[in-house]
């Protein structure tokens, strides 16, 4: 009985701490969590939203419209709300910050390599290995006339009937002509014409609709923008490089001035992997639009070693259209010889900084010359485009046709001025004529220490020869002195001083003795080799 009280209030005890526990936990806040809220408000959470398929960043031209493209790397590319961009120019190698660049480069390549082929050439020759055109692969050399192994280089296809552009020191020489396309079928091909003033060619192949080059504008090309060098180096069929624009307006000296009097220089410079094959290739933007035309390495092992050089196309398609049109390039020319526009001169004419291109002389009955072009003038731009070198000039007259008129605007006696000239046409034969030296009794010399140089009178036989009857000649010339430093040679013939012609050694002194430290004394020079005469300015030590 007694166990069963004990029992009893052991249950009443339980079954009252049990209420007091209940009671305690229903007051809001008595204890460290919050309480559940009614049924009523509890909702189910909004589904996740569907993640959104994010896209490759479009190239500015796509490579083949309405083409698929793939993103070929694992990187989840993240595209930022769009920014309002400060006003720019448009620049078409330029790569948006906040995109893909794998999708630009897929693109613009697979837009240029079906217009790219190999060419391969098997001349019979006994020239050696040309060095200044490093690209072209030649194997073996041999005194005797031989047929060669193939060489090889590259070219673009420029039109779906088979015209192909590529360099002229690519076909030079060719006994047999074989392209190998994009996709793999081969075919001979035929020498349309070339012009080695500005190492362009054009061949020709039986075919049709083929995938012809896209063709850009090489004035638009700005330095530091991406460019693509696409070729056969190596014999590596279909090769793609990339790199950037270094420089532009180069001039490297690889057209052979003794022989083409006409000759053009005006290369894009890249640092785009290029070596022996790639030579006729395309440079293209990252629109996959030719650019340049790949031509040359400046190299020690005959190899890259980051120094590329492209003709720009604008002057290409010019000389393509005229080889397939007329079979000849009908060269644009002004009629004048051109020089650097050094700080010297620059300070001599008053001219704020050294920029255009000074003429030398004028050509008699040229187009300068019915333009009243001078010698002395300084053209500073061509139809609104600034001249910023020799190399700039040229290739702006090359550009045009013959009988185009051009506005031209030149300094002139410490002003700018303007005036319209209608454009002549070089002559059909580039050669110019070599003379042979005549012997002569050296005369009476005498040195002016204050130039750096030491000159003589013309004997009979120089004058017969310069087809001239006064001047005098520079018999040496002090290095770095300050008529070498001004561009002065050995053998040149001084005709003037500040305008006044130079007969003996006593007038030289007579002119040149009244100079003072930091005066500009302005020589004319005759040219030697043509009919033109040439200047330049001595600062007096």
């Amino acid at each position: 009985m007694d166990e069963i009280k004990k029992l009893a209030v052991l249950f009443t005890g339980v079954l009252i701490i049990g209420i007091v526990v209940w009671m305690v936990s229903r007051v809001p806040g008595a204890s460290g969590y919050n309480s559940l809220p009614k049924q009523s408000s509890i909702h189910p959470l909004s589904p996740e939203p569907e993640a959104k398929q994010l896209s490759p960043v479009e190239p500015r031209v796509s490579a083949q419209p309405g083409a698929r493209q793939n993103i070929r790397d694992s990187i989840a590319w993240r595209k930022t709300e769009p920014v309002e961009p400060a006003e720019r120019p448009v620049i078409s190698g330029a790569i948006p910050f906040n995109g893909n660049p794998n999708a630009i480069f897929v693109g613009a390549a697979q837009k240029i390599l079906p217009a790219v082929v190999s060419i391969e050439n098997i001349r019979k020759t006994s020239s050696t290995f040309d060095l200044l055109h490093p690209f072209l692969k030649r194997d073996g050399e041999n005194d005797e006339e031989q047929i060669l192994p193939p060489g090889s280089g590259s070219g673009i296809v420029i039109t779906a009937n088979g015209y192909i552009l590529t360099n002229n020191h690519v076909i030079e020489d060719a006994k047999e002509l074989r392209v190998k396309l994009y996709d793999k079928r081969e075919f001979e091909a035929k020498l349309v014409g070339t012009d080695p003033t500005t190492d362009i060619a054009v061949i020709r192949i039986e075919a049709e609709n083929l995938p012809a080059a896209y063709i850009g504008d090489s004035d638009s090309v700005q330095i530091g923008e991406w460019v693509m060098a696409v070729g056969n180096p190596l014999n590596f069929t279909s090769t793609v490089t990339a790199g950037i624009v270094s420089a532009l307006g180069r001039n490297i000296n690889i057209i052979d001035g003794s022989r083409y009097r006409y000759k053009i220089e005006n290369f894009i410079q890249t640092d785009a992997v290029i070596n022996p094959g790639n030579s006729g290739g395309a440079l293209v933007n990252l629109s996959g639009e030719v650019v340049g035309i790949n031509t040359a390495i400046a190299t020690r092992s005959g190899y890259y070693q980051g120094y590329g050089f492209s003709i720009p196309i604008n002057l290409a398609q010019k000389v393509s259209e005229d080889l397939i049109n007329d079979g000849y390039v009908r060269r644009a020319i002004l009629g004048v010889s051109i020089d650097q526009v050094s700080d010297r001169v620059a300070k001599a004419v008053g001219l704020p900084k050294p920029i255009g291109a000074l003429i030398q002389g004028v050509n008699g009955n040229s187009p300068a010359q019915k333009a009243g072009l001078q010698q002395g003038d300084i053209v500073l731009a061509v139809n609104g485009s600034e001249v910023v070198s020799v190399n700039d000039l040229q290739i702006k007259i090359a550009q045009n046709r013959p009988g185009d008129v051009v506005a031209v605007v030149i300094w002139r006696d410490g002003k700018k001025w303007e005036v319209d000239v209608e454009l002549g046409e070089a002559p059909a034969s580039e050669q110019l004529e070599t003379e042979t030296p005549v012997e002569t009794k050296e005369p009476e010399e005498k040195e002016f220490e204050n130039f750096g140089l030491t000159v003589r009178e013309l004997t009979k036989e120089e004058q017969a020869r310069y087809d001239i009857t006064e001047g005098l000649i520079v018999e040496k010339l002090v290095p770095n002195s300050p008529a070498d430093r001004a561009g002065i040679y050995r053998l040149d013939v001084i005709l003037q001083i500040d305008d006044m012609p130079v007969k003996s050694l006593e007038e030289f002194n007579t002119i040149t003795r009244e100079s003072s430290s930091g005066d500009f004394v302005k020589f004319q020079l005759k040219i030697r080799g043509g009919t033109g005469t040439r200047m330049v300015f001595i600062e007096v030590p």
